[in-house]
């Protein structure tokens, strides 16, 4: 290539032709190193959001409305296995055993007190919130229980075995769930400050 410049023919060396099939390649380099970055950057976020969601679901807690019966199914599985079956009594011990156990769940849960959990919908869950939910769930297994007693007692008036359901025996007997949870959660706070574990006792409770 030569230039003209007052009539003085100037010659460039090829080394300084320009070179634009070189300068296209650099041009699409440098694009591929921008998208290449922007990849990175969006993998670096998704990887940040998946480490928050999984931290988030570690820390969400489900509250199951089988929690209750499934515990205390499984604490009656092993008595019948154990004694051929169950009466009421053994149905009260279950039913206050469950409840200590779960309740010491919630509160390992909170034990250290910097942990938060969260419910389903992503809202703050305290311990309050897990207790209130326990506690709703034994009475409605005392409810349950004692529709259970009243269901007998039909089937007794029709056998004639019984005049009428005894309806005041059916609360007395609702009261003693209760007076077992108390006797549970009395053995689970003795039991936490010797380091014993709590185990299914053999209070007696009846349905007279």
């Amino acid at each position: 290539m030569s230039i003209s410049i007052s009539d003085y023919p100037i010659h460039l060396p090829n080394i300084f032709k320009f070179d634009r099939e070189y300068l296209g390649k650099q041009e699409s380099q440098n694009a591929e190193q921008k998208v290449f970055h922007r990849d990175i950057l969006e993998i670096s976020q998704l990887s940040n959001n998946r480490e928050n969601i999984m931290d988030r679901v570690k820390y969400t807690v489900m509250q199951s409305a089988t929690a209750f019966s499934d515990t205390r199914a499984e604490i009656l599985k092993e008595i019948r296995e154990e004694k051929g079956q169950y009466d009421y009594s053994d149905i009260a011990n279950a039913c206050g055993l469950s409840y200590a156990k779960l309740y010491a769940e919630i509160e390992e849960r909170y034990e250290n007190g910097n942990e938060q959990y969260y419910k389903l919908d992503g809202t703050l869950l305290t311990k309050q919130d897990e207790i209130d939910w326990l506690d709703k769930e034994y009475e409605n297994e005392v409810t349950w229980q004692k529709a259970c007693a009243k269901v007998k007692s039909q089937r007794e008036i029709s056998l004639g075995h019984i005049p009428e359901i005894p309806i005041k025996e059916i609360e007395e007997f609702g009261k003693r769930f209760q007076q077992s949870k108390e006797n549970y959660m009395r053995l689970y706070r003795e039991n936490t400050q010797t380091g014993k574990p709590f185990v299914l006792q053999n209070y007696m409770y009846s349905n007279r």
